[in-house]
């Protein structure tokens, strides 16, 4: 049995340091962790700390066309080289580019929502990556368009809550279609008017992805989330390049942390993503971005501990990947190792040494340290 032990390491398990926990190990055939090797490959993980594979739960890999699409692989080893071995595309990814993106060997698995539910005349149908498969105008096409989803393949339904776009009514027709159909929703709310919309859809979203810049979540509405069992990617690290873009000149970046500082008070589950693309108004880089998302969760108030569960075991289990996102015996070795001590320097991610994926290596830094 071909194993992988990596040893004289501090363990963050996805959830806390394990004390007294100095080696982990991994066969390399299976893909899962096991119980102490005996032999088999030593990795000396000296002054360095294991922790599971990190998620992004917010990225843009698919474009319209297959050209520019192909121009997103070499991204998928960015993402790697920082960490990330598992991510949700929430862009408009075809069913062929989710293949495509699947079969490279150096990735992150990919989750896929598929076509985003918008409404005529708002801001999104309005942008290049909209199509008339985007437009969801009334109560009855709600249901087909998450039948058409569900027939791709998709993992999540993503609805875009524009003001104006659709309705409260045509909201909630989509939330309830996913449901029926055992799917996820990740709502898009990035002003306090559209937050409000997924706040108050029923039956009730799983997701909502941005937070707004127009104006701060309130506490008593974030408590509403909390109870509603309502999980938040803020994606400050967009937020914060959106704002400071000018594109939307009634914006600013104070509410969209004063968000999360309400979010993170109120026990709200939050997960770590980026809204990393290529586009030209606010490109935010796939890869390092997932850094820098953590530094500005950090500004919001989140301990280095929180972070780091929001982007492994919480982000697993909030998605229903349950294989992955935590160190422990038949879990898959989705592994990143760091020098330092990113459980109370969340800067130390920066700093990776090697990622494996289901036990393979896929990354090395070049200095080989």
């Amino acid at each position: 049995m071909p194993t992988i032990t990596v040893t004289n390491v501090r363990v963050f398990d996805g959830e806390n340091v394990v004390d007294g926990l100095s080696e982990v190990s991994f066969d390399t055939s299976t893909g899962l962790i096991i119980p102490k090797a005996d032999d088999g490959t030593i990795v000396d993980g000296t002054g360095c700390t294991l922790l599971p594979g990190l998620w992004d739960t917010h990225v843009h890999l698919s474009t319209p066309t297959h050209e520019e699409t192909l121009k997103s692989i070499p991204l998928l080893k960015d993402m790697v080289a920082c960490g990330i071995t598992m991510a949700v595309d929430c862009g408009r990814m075809s069913t062929e580019h989710y293949e495509l993106f699947r079969n490279e060997a150096i990735a992150p698995d990919i989750f896929y929502t598929g076509n985003f539910a918008t409404s005529t005349g708002s801001t999104h149908s309005k942008m290049q990556m909209a199509d008339a498969g985007s437009l969801v105008d009334t109560v009855e096409a709600a249901a087909e368009f998450v039948e058409e989803r569900v027939k791709e393949g998709a993992h999540y339904i993503k609805i875009v809550a524009d003001v104006p776009g659709p309705s409260q009514e045509i909201v909630n027709q989509l939330s309830k279609a996913a449901k029926e159909h055992g799917r996820m929703t990740i709502v898009h709310a990035a002003c306090h008017d559209a937050f409000l919309m997924a706040l108050n859809t029923e039956p009730t979203v799983s997701i909502i992805t941005h937070v707004p810049m127009d104006g701060p979540v309130t506490l008593d509405e974030a408590k509403l989330m909390k109870a509603k069992g309502i999980i938040a990617v803020p994606t400050l690290v967009m937020c914060e390049t959106i704002c400071a873009s000018g594109w939307i000149p009634a914006i600013s970046f104070p509410p969209a942390l004063e968000s999360v500082k309400a979010l993170h008070a109120a026990g709200v589950p939050i997960l770590v993503g980026t809204d990393s693309n290529r586009s030209t108004i606010a490109c935010v880089q796939h890869g390092q971005a997932l850094w820098k998302e953590m530094e500005l969760l950090a500004q919001a108030g989140l301990n280095p501990i929180e972070i780091l569960n929001g982007a492994t075991q919480l982000s697993a289990d909030m998605l229903k990947v349950l294989e992955c996102g935590v160190i422990g015996d038949g879990k898959r070795a989705d592994l990143l190792l760091v020098q330092g001590d990113p459980t109370t320097d969340i800067q130390a991610l920066r700093k990776v040494v090697k990622v494996w994926k289901a036990g393979k290596e896929i990354y090395q830094r070049a200095d080989g340290a």
